[in-house]
């Protein structure tokens, strides 16, 4: 079933791309979704759910939705102990990368428990895994509650919304759950809304022995960077529109780092479809193996899968902002799948035609089949949303686009010094300028013009409109335009007390407001003088300050560092649970057969958990490749110096997907659950 409605979702997005039908679409469709049309049946049926007592399917109607609510009989004794001992598990972590997080989730619970006691608390349970995180935190807090109280424990409530084209492999997880720890499900029959259900929930909670409702409390896996969390906290009444209850958010300040560290920390099991490259799941009809967990792309027809696609778990992806990216939005009315909004362009490379999706950095990135030549290559995840090889031009290079704030530009009360500092430091460096845009200090059209920019640009850097007076927007509206919260950022804050404050203990108003930062902002030093200040960098944006002495100073930094990045190839770092003793054979067997790609590996004696850390990075020169005499391999060139480019024989393309394939080889090698997640803290501007 799988099978059938994402083989078919693909193909039709091959059709709607535009882009030409080639011999991999054909084979794809012809192999993967002609034979599974023959197939179907309910997906309930295959799971066989009506069987297992704990699964109350309520019917989209009823004369009486109170008596498939009534009776919670009593929670095993085995499931009782065991998610006891969980608790104290999860309470006694000493792991720093997600304990205190675990505690603060728990002690979320305790309190939710305490306030509206057992019988009211229930937990949200998709199969997601967030959700999995959420009812292994539940049943864990359901057990120490009874503990602390003493009272015979009962079955721990979850609910799930059915859905006509929810995964199989979705409904057989659920199904699984709620065998093994004992759960009581309440499953809403297909065409129940969510809030049609939830009404019911809440109009019919009533406790045994009486006749009142009592407030309800909803635990779910809402994070800060899911859509609907604005505003949310860890405890959040329900919307105006909705029955009234109150959400418990015990994962709110999560990643998706650490969902995953936690779910491989503690080894607990999820849904089989995140092993097979899925990382946000919808239902059938609109989700897809995310882009950028993607192997080989199928560009190779000599491997298990036929020159098919194949993707790594979902636990591997490097850039956690591509958490949804196989999600396919629908046009409004919801009847269309969706693919990228951005255009099919056309660019030549090095003399080669490529058609590639230009933007696949956006919030609804489809995977593109483009050409099968060695020249080039298909658009698969964020680092290779175009094609860039070295060549004498800037054709099919990466570009950079200048957005100018600052009314004084607009009104000619001010000379714009700043484009042309840009146009001749990026020149340089052979960075292509593609677009310069002025601006007035309005934080709307900021945004928009950011927006406008991301779609036609692969970075950009602004000027002007940075500082602590009423008009230094920028830095809020580079945030509105990713989408992300403004918050304290304690690496700035420690800067401004170092160079500002002298022996002054505490920040100025104006310096705490310099502090507060988009909470996905890093600061790049890229100079090489250590009193320099650092450079602002919110994903793919560089914030520079908009006075042309220190602009023209930092935009030679900027320029040159992306310069460095345009050949740099795409770079992991695997966090592992065991020993690099117990790796040594694996790596050194990668190394040998991937002699083009670099390798690091990094222990950590004294942590209490991650013992390892492993980086993979391509070689911009082959193995066997020497400049001016030297192995070019030491040499830290960069893009505008070059001094042979005849000892290039690699595009970057080819380099990303020999470290694929080196990374791919490598996960095979390594001990059974021993990744924990894959670090996105070193990601590049051209992610």
């Amino acid at each position: 079933m799988l099978q059938v409605q994402a083989s078919l979702v693909l193909f039709l997005l091959f059709l709607k791309s535009g882009v030409p039908f080639n011999p991999l679409a054909s084979e794809y469709w012809r192999r993967q979704v002609k034979p599974s049309l023959k197939m179907g049946s309910s997906t309930l049926d295959v799971v066989g759910v009506s069987s297992i007592p704990n699964w109350r399917q309520i019917p989209s109607e009823s004369e009486d939705y109170g008596k498939h609510l009534l009776g919670r009989p009593p929670w095993t004794e085995e499931q009782y102990r065991e998610s006891l001992s969980l608790y104290e598990d999860f309470m006694s972590c000493s792991d720093s990368y997600v304990n205190s997080r675990i505690k603060d989730a728990l002690n979320t619970l305790d309190h939710a428990y305490r306030l509206y006691g057992a019988h009211s608390v229930i937990c949200s349970f998709n199969g997601g895994k967030d959700a999995v995180v959420i009812l292994h935190l539940v049943r864990a807090a359901h057990a120490h509650h009874f503990n602390v109280t003493g009272k015979v424990p009962i079955r721990p409530r979850v609910v799930y919304f059915d859905h006509k084209d929810e995964f199989p492999e979705v409904l057989s997880f659920l199904r699984d759950c709620v065998n093994q720890y004992d759960l009581d499900m309440l499953a809403f029959a297909q065409g129940v809304k969510f809030s049609d259900g939830l009404r019911i929930l809440v109009d019919k909670n009533i406790l045994p022995g009486c006749n009142t409702t009592f407030p309800m409390a909803f635990v779910l896996g809402t994070r800060n960077s899911d859509p609907n969390a604005k505003g949310q906290d860890h405890f959040a009444p329900s919307s105006h529109w909705m029955p009234p209850f109150m959400r418990v958010n015990p994962v709110l300040e999560w990643s998706y780092g650490h969902v995953w560290h936690f779910l491989r920390l503690f080894q607990l099991r999820y849904c089989s479809l995140y092993d097979q490259g899925y990382t946000s799941l919808g239902t059938t009809k609109d989700t897809l193996p995310c882009p950028a967990l993607a192997v080989n792309t199928g560009e190779t027809s000599n491997d298990s899968f036929g020159g098919l696609p194949k993707f790594w778990p979902a636990y591997m992806l490097r850039d956690w902002d591509q958490e949804r990216a196989g999600r396919v939005k629908k046009e409004k009315g919801g009847e269309t799948a969706k693919a990228a909004k951005s255009p099919i362009v056309q660019r030549t490379v090095s003399g080669v035609s490529d058609s590639t999706i230009s933007d696949i950095r956006r919030s609804d990135p489809i995977p593109q089949s483009v050409s099968l030549n060695d020249s080039t290559t298909r658009c698969a995840d964020g680092d290779e949303s175009t094609v860039f090889t070295v060549d004498s031009g800037f054709s099919g290079q990466k570009s950079v686009g200048i957005l100018i704030i600052g009314d004084e530009i607009l009104k000619g009360l001010t000379i714009d010094q700043n484009t042309n500092s840009a146009a001749k430091a990026l020149r340089k460096e052979c960075v292509r300028l593609a677009r310069v845009v002025v601006v007035s200090d309005d934080q709307a059209e900021i945004v928009k013009e950011i927006q406008r920019l991301q779609g036609e640009v692969d970075v950009i850097i602004t000027s002007g409109g940075v500082g602590p007076t009423h008009d230094d927007v920028t830095i809020k509206s580079v945030a509105a335009s990713l989408d992300y919260e403004m918050e304290f950022h304690q690496e700035m804050a420690d800067l401004l007390q170092e160079k500002m404050n002298n022996e002054n203990d505490e920040l100025t108003g104006a310096q705490k407001k310099m502090a507060m930062l988009p909470s996905n902002a890093k600061l790049r030093y890229l100079s090489k003088s250590p009193e320099d200040w650092p450079i602002l960098q919110c994903r793919n944006i560089f914030i520079l300050p908009g006075i042309p002495e220190f602009f023209s100073k930092k935009i030679e930094s900027v320029a040159s560092y992306l310069s460095s990045q345009l050949e740099r190839s795409a770079a992991y770092r695997l966090v592992l649970s065991v020993d690099e003793a117990s790796i040594v054979d694996a790596l050194n067997e990668a190394v040998i057969d991937h002699p083009d790609v670099s390798f690091g590996s990094y222990p950590f004696v004294s942590h209490p958990d991650f013992k390892t850390v492993v980086t993979l990075e391509g070689s911009l020169y082959e193995s066997n490749s020497t400049v001016d005499g030297s192995p070019a391999t030491r040499l830290a060139s960069r893009n505008s110096r070059i001094f042979n480019p005849e000892a290039i024989t690699t595009s970057k393309e080819s380099r990303d997907r020999k470290v694929r394939f080196a990374l791919d080889d490598l996960i095979n090698k390594l001990p059974n659950d021993s990744i924990l997640r894959v670090e996105n803290d070193d990601l590049t501007p051209f992610n």
